[in-house]
């Protein structure tokens, strides 16, 4: 019962950073393509986290979590590219 309720707000909290960071790469990839300040090694970037994400999502909704690490990665990226975008944009 305990072990649900723990795996239940863990998947919550997943779900909640993947929602997070998605939104950080699209803003990312958007702005990039109207101003033109993305290269081809960044938008190739952006979309395999983008890609990551939505796979981390379909893991987390289709009954729990495939890799236990899979929160932490996640965790990890969010902060690399929360970062890149404090510096000025360079990720």
């Amino acid at each position: 019962m305990v072990e649900d309720s723990v795996e239940t707000g863990l998947r919550d909290e997943l779900l909640a950073n993947v929602r997070r960071l998605t939104r950080i790469v699209l803003d990312r990839l958007e702005n990039g393509a109207r101003e033109g300040t993305l290269d081809q090694g960044q938008v190739r970037m952006l979309g395999s986290i983008a890609l990551r994400s939505l796979k981390l999502w379909k893991e987390a909704v289709g009954g729990g979590i495939a890799r236990p690490s899979a929160l932490k990665q996640l965790l990890s990226t969010e902060e690399k590219l929360a970062g890149s975008m404090k510096r000025g944009g360079q990720a």
